[in-house]
């Protein structure tokens, strides 16, 4: 369909429909299913309800030419009963020939998709997204604070798929106990369905997504479900009892085999509250952590996967991260747990976590393991339409030891388009130290074709959270900065380019030292020769150095751009630069980087190969050795679905690290395999391979690889009901002048692992 045949009155009637705040053009009536009625859900919308049920359609795209009328007709009606919500959807299609049906794992899009957005609480600000293929595949998410996400949110709702000769079709049922709704006895619940046609590169919606808009669809711009009445969760309790056997062979520790049993109870007294009680949770690791290239001094943050801590763990975010739920149970046994969420009709949204950590009656690790009480309080108020404002506490207590933190942040949605975002925090631990306190403060302005974003914030070098939180940040060191970025997007819609994005980027900063830190690192490196701005270094007797009073202050800053074209196609290119000056222990220095990236058209937009080639240089602060050098890296990655259900990827990279007399100092090699194969969209088997490969050359040549394999066979054999089978196997080499040891065993696991849902 031609764009250019708009006029411009067409677009401007659009956006006053838009805007009617009657919502009269984008409201649809749920139909209410009788004793007679039976719906199946198999894909087929053949049941009498679905004819007789109101149905809407018109839906207006949203890429690549907004707001004109999609080119395929796309129909959905909605039914429910006392406990359940159904959609039908209608994807009429002239070419049905050219729809792409792929079997993937649950989480995955696919090329030919919608999705469904639902307001269930009606509150403008959170939701839930269903997304359902032509196979039936399944990915859902949370909504918060209007335009976030929390994809780490599993429902258990049911969805099948069909395809004929005029198109395809979704049919779903999604249980009331899923969602967060009010007591009232009549609901009028947000809504919105978007459909993708990968052959044309184009998503449309219901209610249209004006392009003034910030790219994700919000919760604050749903048209609305009514006739919803006299509803319930229908399931007070949740039960999910589980049972693994395991056999565990760890370098240095004897062999080992467990047997382990547990579960989870949820208990829901109203629809907006949920209690979680968990004995001896199901938190076995049946997908092992992948390695990374990582030469920085901070670890690597890993994805939260135990399902106890990602079910409505959104309410706890913050623009700080001052609970990260990988840090409970790194180093034990998690003994039992407590949750309880909730949303009040008020306005208040609230959360509390307690969990015990130590060793399990069921353990046979024979090692230390840390003895912990974790506790974590979230309260939030809705506040001036889709704001609000919020307090998290968090601690970490041991015997002698103990992280607290405490945090006041909000989150004010001025208008459409601007955004501010603050954050009054403090971290303590028993050293008790003064200037533990952080500040942020971040106005983001959004739009189609410009958009901003400043941001200030205060670290103070006593700062402590990751005992119980993540920053990325060293102890006894601290920053000033700010921060300035434009963005400037134009739509091209022409020439093969669909749009071209560009970033200009100021930093200013403040490093904060004190003499805490620098005496640290004088122990840690007893050959480190620190520049004469932290001062004179003494050194006693015995040969142990330290600078007393130190209290520094080092300003640096950072500029640059990035430049990113969107091909009509979806290939992508970008490219970045960026120049900046830092301070380190031995003395200021200033750098540069340059980085490339060129993106194939992806999978999950339709093709059959897609590949990611990336080249980055310059400069490299060597942490180990303390010195400036320069880094070079390339990497590419390439997927391919071999058939409908036989999806494998392949990555490489390669770095080279130099001195700074440029001589070569350090190579690393990453190379991995995983390929997955569904026998149906809930039953697949995936094996991963990977290898990093690490020599330096500092004053002697030394040698560490890592390899790491890993099986899972993976079965849902009624939805939230899982059978595992998981083998993970990891061995190390290592090669100095004196010892040189291949293919050593570091852990081999063995998991099979089986639950239960069901409800009451």
């Amino acid at each position: 369909m031609e764009f250019s045949k708009f006029s411009s009155a067409y677009f401007d009637s659009v956006r006053t429909i838009v805007y009617d705040t009657t919502n009269a053009n984008f409201s649809i009536r749920a139909y209410h299913l009788t004793t007679k009625d039976k719906i199946n859900i198999d894909g087929v919308l053949n049941e009498s309800a679905w004819q007789n049920a109101e149905r809407r359609g018109k839906l207006l795209e949203k890429e690549p030419y907004p707001l004109i009328p999609m080119s395929e007709k796309t129909e959905f009606a909605i039914l429910y009963d006392n406990e359940n919500l159904y959609i039908g959807v209608w994807c009429w299609d002239s070419e049905p020939d050219k729809i792409i049906q792929r079997l993937s794992p649950r989480g995955t899009y696919g090329p030919d998709n919608i999705m469904l957005f639902i307001d269930s609480y009606n509150d403008k600000r959170t939701g839930y997204k269903f997304g359902i293929s032509p196979t039936g595949v399944q990915v859902d998410e949370l909504r918060y604070d209007d335009v976030k996400r929390d994809n780490n949110w599993n429902g258990i709702w049911y969805s099948e798929g069909s395809v004929d000769k005029k198109g395809w079709y979704a049919e779903v049922k999604i249980p009331f106990f899923n969602l967060r709704y009010s007591s009232k006895e009549q609901q009028v619940w947000g809504f919105n369905i978007m459909r993708s046609i990968s052959r044309e590169t184009a998503r449309g919606q219901w209610k249209p997504h004006l392009p003034e808009w910030d790219n994700t669809t919000r919760m604050s711009q749903l048209g609305k479900i009514t006739n919803i009445n006299n509803i319930s969760s229908g399931r007070t309790f949740e039960i999910r009892p589980y049972g693994t056997v395991s056999s565990t062979k760890t370098m240095n520790i004897n062999p080992y085999r467990s047997f382990n049993l547990g579960g989870d109870i949820r208990y829901s007294p109203s629809p907006n509250i949920t209690a979680d009680f968990t004995f001896n949770p199901d938190f076995a690791q049946v997908d092992a952590d992948v390695f990374e290239i990582n030469l920085s001094r901070f670890p690597t943050r890993f994805k939260e996967l135990r399902p106890f801590f990602t079910e409505r763990i959104n309410v706890f975010n913050t623009p700080l991260e001052l609970f990260y739920s990988r840090r409970i149970g790194a180093k034990s046994d998690i003994l039992g747990g407590a949750k309880v969420t909730g949303k009040l009709n008020h306005g208040f949204e609230f959360g509390v976590i307690g969990t015990l950590t130590g060793e399990s009656i069921f353990s046979s690790t024979e090692q230390n393991v840390e003895k912990a009480t974790y506790g974590i309080v979230r309260v939030k108020k809705d506040i001036l339409g889709s704001s609000s404002i919020g307090l998290l506490a968090a601690t970490k207590e041991q015997a002698k030891y103990y992280n607290r933190v405490l945090g006041v942040d909000g989150n004010f949605l001025l208008n459409d388009n601007d955004i501010i975002n603050f954050q009054i925090a403090t971290g303590q631990t028993e050293m008790d130290y003064d200037e533990n306190m952080s500040y942020i403060l971040s106005y983001i302005r959004t739009g189609d074709l410009w958009g901003m974003k400043f941001n200030m914030e205060r670290v103070e070098p006593a700062f402590e959270i990751n005992r119980i939180g993540y920053i990325q940040k060293e102890p006894d060191r601290g920053w000033n900065k700010g921060i300035g970025i434009l963005r400037y997007s134009p739509r091209i819609n022409k020439n093969n380019i669909r749009r071209v994005t560009t970033n200009l980027e100021f930093e200013y900063s403040k490093d904060l030292f004190t003499s805490r830190y620098i005496n640290r690192w004088l122990d840690i490196s007893p050959n480190l020769i620190p520049d004469k701005m932290f001062g004179n270094i003494t050194q006693n007797d015995i040969g142990e150095r330290e600078t007393e009073g130190a209290q520094i202050e080092a300003n640096n800053f950072k500029t640059g751009g990035d430049l990113k074209i969107e091909m009509m196609n979806e290939m992508l290119f970008s490219a970045e630069y960026k120049y900046f000056t830092a301070t380190e222990l031995t003395g200021s220095y200033s750098g540069n980087f340059l980085g490339i990236n060129y993106l194939t058209r992806p999978l999950g937009k339709g093709a059959q190969f897609a590949g990611i080639f990336n080249a980055s240089a310059g400069t490299y602060y060597n942490f180990k050795q303390k010195y400036v050098g320069t880094q070079r890296s390339i990497a590419l990655d390439g997927q391919g679905r071999l058939s409908y259900n036989l999806l494998t990827k392949l990555q490489g990279g390669f770095t080279k690290t130099y001195n700074p007399e440029s001589k070569k100092d350090g190579q690393y090699f990453k190379i991995s395999s995983n390929s997955t194969w569904m026998f149906t969209k809930d039953f697949y088997i995936r094996l991963h391979a990977q290898g990093i490969f690490g020599t330096t050359f500092y004053n002697q040549e030394e040698v560490y690889n890592e390899y790491l394999l890993s099986l899972l066979l993976s079965w849902e054999y009624r939805p939230g009901s899982f059978i595992y089978l998981a083998y993970n196997e990891s061995r190390f080499d290592t090669t100095d002048a004196v010892n040189s040891s291949y293919m050593l065993l570091k852990n081999r696991t063995l998991i099979f692992k089986i639950s239960y849902f069901f409800s009451l």
